[in-house]
């Protein structure tokens, strides 16, 4: 787990969600490609939403900061739950969705490294 660097939010505490490695569970896109979480988020930034667009939950300046950095914004969506558009992934086992569940978080912007940077639990705007 990071305790500091380019994050925001708390970080370090049991309940921080901030901070933390991605998970890497198995997972697909729409066209029904399966591989690594990893693999499927590709180089760069990326806000995960759990069922919902991330997009959706940023205020224009906190949209325009994610913009500015080429970020990719991504509903993850479960296994039954079927996807409507490009921009999502099934949780194949269930997996992101459980972690995301686990710290209350419903979106988070994931940095190319896969720490957590942000979450919507501690303000979603590009950390300074």
């Amino acid at each position: 787990m990071l305790t500091g660097g380019w994050v925001r939010g708390p970080v370090g505490g049991d309940g921080d969600i901030v901070g933390r490695m991605l998970p890497q569970p198995t997972a697909a896109d729409p066209r029904g490609v399966m591989g690594r979480l990893d693999d499927l988020l590709g180089d760069g930034f990326v806000l995960l939403g759990d069922d919902i667009d991330p997009g959706t939950v940023l205020t224009a300046e906190e949209r325009s900061g994610w913009d500015a950095l080429g970020a990719r914004y991504l509903a993850v969506r479960a296994v039954d739950g079927g996807t409507e558009g490009p921009d999502e992934l099934v949780d194949i086992d269930g997996t992101i969705r459980a972690w995301l569940h686990g710290f209350g978080a419903r979106v988070v912007a994931v940095r190319p490294d896969r720490f957590v940077a942000a979450a919507d639990t501690s303000g979603l705007t590009v950390p300074a």
